[in-house]
């Protein structure tokens, strides 16, 4: 099993994953050369990370191989069984994750490194809204894990999963940009996901600041 992977990236999360379940992975940093290169484009068409191969199946998206992972090994505890109705509850907070928490984070993230490259979103949207409508934006999508996460640890049946992976993969971008400022249910949780060493383990970074 391969996976390739840049420091503070979304690759950090199936890292994390794998780190968490002691499964044994080859780990290739991807330079800016190597992912311009013909036979890395055959992995990933835009040249980005995470990319994951294990035997015949050669998978992107940080939230499709957390999940194919988590599947992959569901006598390691990091999903629910496919017929319990908690099923419903962790897929509603991946695709959250994925679709309508991280738009806000990667939108303020243009706004902190505006420099930055991106090889699909169109140069006019990375600062199509301003720095504090982002952040009213970000604010509002935490809302429901905030109130989740009152009386909760963990998203999906209180317990650990990688729901909380990914979502917390997200939350630590959050944080790492300067947008978890109050004190909250959701920035308790992060300091929490923080501390786990699995987490230290797949970026060296958890706790840098991005100027």
């Amino acid at each position: 099993m391969k996976l390739y992977y840049i420091p503070t990236t979304r690759a950090v999360r199936p890292r994390w994953l794998l780190e968490e379940m002691g499964i044994e992975y080859e780990l290739i940093t991807v330079s800016m050369e190597m992912s311009r290169q013909p036979e890395y484009r055959i992995l990933h068409p835009h040249g980005k990370v995470p990319v994951l191969v294990d035997d015949q199946v050669t998978i992107f998206e940080s939230a499709a191989i957390c999940t194919y992972l988590a599947d992959k090994y569901l006598e390691k505890g990091f999903a629910p069984k496919i017929n319990s109705p908690a099923r419903a509850y962790y897929y509603q907070w991946l695709f959250y994750a994925s679709l309508t928490l991280e738009a806000p984070v990667e939108q303020y993230l243009f706004h902190v490194l505006p420099n930055l490259p991106e090889k699909v979103l169109p140069k006019a949207e990375k600062t199509r809204v301003t720095s504090e409508e982002v952040k009213e934006w970000f604010a509002k999508v935490c809302q429901p894990l905030n109130q989740l996460l009152q009386d909760n640890d963990y998203l999906v049946e209180n317990r650990f999963t990688a729901a909380d992976i990914v979502t917390g993969g997200v939350l630590l971008w959050a944080s790492k940009l300067g947008m978890l400022t109050d004190e909250s249910p959701v920035k308790a949780y992060i300091t929490k996901l923080g501390q786990r060493s699995a987490l230290q383990r797949a970026d060296i970074d958890v706790d840098a600041q991005v100027d």
